[in-house]
């Protein structure tokens, strides 16, 4: 398979948002997104790639012309948190296990790595979301906390997992 890897683009807006609708319907039980809770409105999405610092990584990830993954991470902007950054990673179902989530989550250590000021990458996963967690886990990601009943679902709550991995 083919795709590309690429910085967005302001014109990627409305592609980006096409696919969290997908992956919001595709994953309603493992995922959070803004858009089932109230959408994203274009110039937000314009906003969410215009405002990426130096020490933000965002990602878009495009086959035959369509994005159908992205990878944000966002540095921690208060100043005792500053070497803390936090990242979402979704694809697109048909296009799991082709080696290009690894490579999202890779290049964003490296960002990580190189930059002179963060030192440790966090994330979010929902507890019920098993192969996520032991895909974080063969990343070097370790479990560093867990809210209990923190995410409520359709059927029920699942607990949520903070996990982290230092890069220096």
């Amino acid at each position: 398979m083919e795709y590309i890897i690429r910085k967005p683009e302001i014109e990627d807006a409305e592609q980006i948002i096409e696919h969290k609708e997908i992956v919001t319907e595709a994953y309603p039980d493992t995922l959070a997104t803004p858009m089932e809770d109230r959408g994203l409105p274009l110039d937000k999405q314009e906003n969410n790639i215009t405002s990426l610092t130096k020490e933000d990584l965002g990602l878009v990830v495009e086959v035959d012309g369509r994005i159908v993954g992205i990878l944000n991470l966002r540095q921690n902007p208060r100043k005792k948190f500053e070497h803390v950054c936090q990242f979402g990673v979704s694809l697109q179902p048909q296009y799991a296990g082709h080696g290009i989530g690894t490579e999202l989550i890779d290049r964003a250590i490296r960002h990580a790595e190189e930059s002179t000021v963060l030192e440790k990458i966090v994330l979010d996963v929902f507890s019920n979301n098993e192969g996520a967690i032991r895909f974080y886990e063969r990343l070097g990601f370790v479990q560093e906390g867990r809210q209990k009943d923190q995410v409520k679902l359709r059927d029920g709550y699942t607990d949520l997992i903070q996990m982290a991995k230092f890069v220096k």
